[in-house]
């Protein structure tokens, strides 16, 4: 935007007093601190499934696989609502969705439910510079506006200048014509600005961390603001540590991506789903109509019939490879932000948390996108990287070599287990019982070798810490409180509208203890340090506007059209669910009034296509898990 002349001085000046008395806040708390906090990089991508390279596969994720060899890997983590908005918004304020009371993009926490302290705003109150980049908090009305600035942020938010095309008319089409497709693969140079959000997300990053790095003081950046585009960023020289959050947009829709990853994955190797028809027992409530896909101009054509049509399986394989292709293009980004900030000397003193805001169906049960409570759009990817604890097995002199996806050599193996492989994982250790097929190998038994250098050797030892013990998305705010030594949040109470500070998770830190010590090591808190029993069960839900969907508002409902919310959980040997009447005024389920219900038989059916809670002979067992669920997840916290 242009501004006339005269406005230009004033504007700038209060810019300057933004930016000022935004930093002085995060420098007044310095000297108190020490000099010993650990930075944190919190690492959050869009619509990711656990089908990562390191998770199993297929997805070619060299970068990201480089990160978890050296990191604590979470095989059983579970988000408490599958949608973007409702997911961020529960672990970035460590409460639950009917705390929070956001199931949607349309209310503010604060305003709705409390002025509850967010994970950031307490690292901030803590003497740590924080700055948002890219999709972190969910854009909009879902935080305030403004990303939740000034209370969770040391500056504004950043948001690339390209979101604003994100649903525009750039992809190519049969006839030479530009549409808005779901399957987007593009030529950089001929989109809009000649760039991307996420390489934009990236530069902004990086130039956050490499002013850190060089700045000798917070004044000498002061005193040449004027002459810069960027706001100035504080120094690690100052001892002033950092929280940087990075969103990352791909492989949320469209699948917008360089068209060259496209060719990692050859229509001939992609499997899809084992399990790609609705399921007979599946209650109609379940069902999720994936209304934005029948949107996009390349889908839209098949005027799929409302609301149980569902793709023909010759559209599964190109759209599986355009999501696997969107997210190789993400690797790269990650794997270049890692390299800048080992580049920028932090690498060393930086916990890295790396996590998906919720899973993603990719033709399981017919269903496409994240809008149900299937395990398949709960489960995420979740690791944390910390500097001398989950790297001590790490050999290379760098940590982070940036490693091209474009320039990895496939080659085939012979048939033999994938145990023997050199990418030395036994999968089924690592992944729980219940893992969905289509994280295997595929069947012509790929492996991937890198020729970047030597040191990339690393990521064919898979063989970290893997972790099956259950976690959920709320524990992440006290967990990382723990790794760096500031205020744990304790354990919300029943009722805790208006108690601005705590958690409605745990800190999973003595998980990682145990795992890479032998032994549970105390920690900055009181808590137990000896577990009978971790937690034994994760819990999720999902809202519905009625009980038989009609069209694709029963995705999304805003808060006036719910009247089902159905909860779901997940414990070692099923998966539970009941559809409840919900009133939303009351943010209340009623019991008494249940819809539907969903049993799943984890060791028989990994696959949940079979919905057993109807059997006779499960009778018994579904009235247990019924009480089990009414009393929540506080009856399966660790002891």
């Amino acid at each position: 935007m242009d501004f006339p002349g005269w406005l230009v001085c004033p504007i700038k000046m209060y810019f300057l007093a933004v930016v000022w008395s935004a930093l002085a806040f995060c420098f007044q708390h310095t000297s108190a601190l020490g000099t010993d906090k650990p930075n944190v990089l919190f690492i959050v991508i869009d619509d990711l499934r656990p089908s990562l390279g390191c998770y199993g596969g297929p997805i070619i994720s060299p970068n990201i696989d480089q990160l978890a060899a050296q990191s604590a890997v979470f095989t059983n983590a579970m988000v408490q609502q599958s949608l973007c908005a409702p997911s961020r918004t529960s672990f970035l304020t460590g409460r639950r969705p009917d705390t929070t009371k956001l199931y949607d993009f349309y209310s503010y926490w604060r305003d709705a439910a409390g002025n509850y302290t967010t994970l950031p705003q307490h690292f901030k109150e803590h003497g740590y510079f924080t700055a948002s980049i890219g999709k972190v908090f969910h854009p909009g009305i879902a935080s305030g506006g403004n990303d939740d600035y000034p209370y969770s942020w040391s500056i504004p938010a950043y948001h690339p200048s390209t979101d604003k095309y994100i649903y525009a008319k750039v992809c190519p089409s049969i006839d030479g014509s530009l549409k808005s497709n779901a399957m987007c693969p593009i030529d950089v140079d001929k989109m809009p600005e000649k760039t991307l959000p996420d390489l934009q997300a990236f530069d902004r990053a990086a130039e956050i961390l490499r002013n850190l790095s060089s700045a000798e003081t917070f004044k000498d950046r002061l005193e040449d603001i004027e002459s810069m585009e960027t706001v100035p960023t504080p120094s690690h020289h100052m001892k002033t540590p950092f929280f940087l959050a990075v969103g990352y947009r791909k492989p949320h829709l469209p699948w917008k991506y360089p068209k060259e990853y496209q060719t990692l994955y050859p229509l001939s190797s992609v499997e899809i789903a084992s399990n790609p028809n609705i399921p007979d027992q599946m209650p109609s409530v379940a069902w999720e109509v994936f209304g934005r896909m029948r949107k996009d101009a390349d889908l839209r054509t098949l005027k799929l019939p409302l609301p149980y049509g569902t793709f023909p399986l010759s559209y599964h394989g190109p759209l599986r490879q355009n999501y696997y292709a969107a997210t190789s293009f993400m690797d790269y980004q990650v794997g270049r932000l890692l390299n800048v900030l080992e580049e920028s000397g932090f690498a060393d003193n930086t916990v890295i948390m790396f996590v998906g805001d919720h899973g993603w169906q990719l033709g399981e049960h017919g269903e496409w996108c994240k809008f149900s409570n299937f395990e398949l759009a709960t489960r995420a990817p979740l690791m944390v990287h910390i500097p001398g604890l989950t790297d001590t097995r790490w050999n290379s002199v760098k940590k982070f070599n940036l490693i091209d996806p474009l320039q990895t050599e496939k080659k085939m193996t012979d048939n033999a287990p994938i145990k023997d492989k050199k990418m030395g994982t036994k999968l089924d250790r690592y992944l729980h019982k219940n893992a969905v097929s289509d994280v295997e190998i595929l069947d012509e038994r790929q492996l991937y070798t890198f020729t970047e250098d030597n040191s990339t050797k690393n990521i064919e030892r898979l063989d970290n810490a893997y972790i099956e013990d259950f976690v959920e998305f709320v524990d992440i705010f006290p967990t990382l409180a723990d790794l760096v030594n500031i205020t744990i949040p304790p354990i919300c109470p029943e009722k805790s509208f208006n108690i601005d500070f705590c958690s409605e998770g745990v800190s999973f830190a003595p998980l990682i203890e145990h795992r890479m010590r032998d032994g549970i090591s105390s920690g900055n808190s009181d808590r137990v340090t000896n577990f009978r029993r971790w937690k034994n069960a994760t819990f999720s839900q999902y809202p519905r506007p009625r009980v038989v969907p009609e069209d694709e508002g029963s995705d999304v409902p805003h808060l006036v059209n719910i009247t089902i919310m159905g909860y779901s959980m997940r414990t070692r040997e099923y998966h539970y669910t009941e559809w409840i009447g919900f009133n939303h005024i009351t943010f209340e389920g009623n019991w008494t009034d249940v819809k539907a219900k969903e049993l799943y038989i984890n060791a028989i059916d990994p696959d949940q296509n079979q919905n057993v809670a109807d059997d006779m002979q499960y009778e018994t067992l579904v009235r247990d898990l019924s009480q089990r669920l009414k009393r929540g997840w506080r009856d399966c916290l660790p002891n």
